[in-house]
């Protein structure tokens, strides 16, 4: 672990570092320290400056006219920084695109694997290809699909749809009666969705952060009443908790596999062994940094620092990416 404070550093060559993201202000309403703020102030107690842009006030102006630089924030040319890191759903195109054609036009920018965290669907099918412990899904097409199943499902189990988390999307039934009805819900549309095994014990989970492929601080969490798992912030109980060698093992995979400098990672500990649940690609650090006694903004800010300094080094900048050679035998 690391220490609970860390040393105040003045630079040689202070970094600019930005944030490409609409989770900015994503638990602004009840979280006193969100994600962006600490980091915001992290990075200048080091010497560092980081911005966060919100992607909806970037465009992309492609012309013919030379190597004009295509990427506009409020009017003027995209800031040209030490490390631009994206942090953005899957499925938010417009932020990829930002992401790619700055890559293109030579801007330091750290990408990472596109994992389709909320295709419910496709991430079950990853994770059984790629032998993750995740809780046990059927795919089903229509509610008389039910029938197959009901005589393997344990009661409560989760139903949800193949895109979304929340609200009328997840349900937690109790029985066959409430799974078909649920099942007509979903299906609505001839939509596909998941039933998916709860597994025990409800109502808690481990929070692993890691940064830059190590664990810096492990909580276990418990939910408030009424909650099959833990919130992203405001739990009834969070402490921290020294991983097993399992544990630690699983979290590290699954964090290599999403490839982003830094995220947080949620296991379930059952007796069969840890149990992934999910990844949190902005995680609030209020609650792990006060079960822990830790400053876990600074070790973010150094792993960035780093990072942008490595691809420096590398020589990251470079002319646009080539068109595939099919499309440039048409020309």
């Amino acid at each position: 672990m690391l220490p609970p404070h860390h040393p105040v550093v003045s630079p040689e060559k202070p970094m600019k570092l930005v944030f490409l993201t609409r989770f900015h202000s994503q638990h602004g309403a009840h979280e006193a320290n969100p994600l962006g703020q600490r980091l915001v102030q992290a990075a200048l107690a080091q010497g560092h400056e980081l911005q966060i842009i919100n992607p909806a006030d970037v465009v992309l102006e492609f012309a013919s006219r030379g190597a004009e630089f295509p990427v506009k924030w409020r009017g003027q040319a995209y800031p040209r920084v030490d490390l631009t890191l994206p942090m953005a759903r899957w499925d938010d195109t417009h932020s990829w695109q930002i992401a790619e054609t700055l890559h293109s036009w030579g801007h330091a920018i750290a990408l990472h694997q596109r994992l389709p965290l909320g295709d419910n669907i496709t991430m079950a099918r990853l994770l059984a290809r790629r032998n993750i412990p995740s809780p046990r899904s059927w795919v089903l097409s229509s509610p008389d699909q039910l029938g197959i199943i009901i005589p393997e499902l344990h009661f409560p189990v989760l139903m949800r749809s193949r895109y979304g988390g929340s609200g009328r999307k997840v349900a937690v039934v109790a029985h066959s009666g409430e799974a078909y009805s649920h099942a007509h819900q979903l299906a609505v549309g001839g939509q596909p969705f998941l039933v998916q095994d709860l597994p025990q014990p409800l109502g808690e989970d481990l929070r692993i952060l890691i940064v830059g492929n190590r664990v810096v601080a492990s909580v276990q969490r418990q939910a408030p009443a009424g909650f099959v798992r833990p919130k992203e912030d405001g739990n009834a109980r969070v402490t921290p908790t020294k991983l097993s060698a399992a544990e630690e093992a699983l979290a590290l995979n699954i964090f290599r596999m999403y490839g982003a400098p830094f995220c947080a990672i949620n296991l379930l500990r059952t007796p069969q062994g840890p149990m992934f649940l999910d990844v949190s690609r902005v995680p609030t650090l209020t609650e792990l940094e006060m079960a822990t006694g830790q400053d876990l903004a600074t070790p973010i800010i150094i792993e960035l620092v780093a990072l942008a300094h490595r691809l420096a080094a590398a020589g990251k900048e470079g002319p646009v990416v080539p068109l595939p050679s099919a499309m440039r035998q048409g020309f």
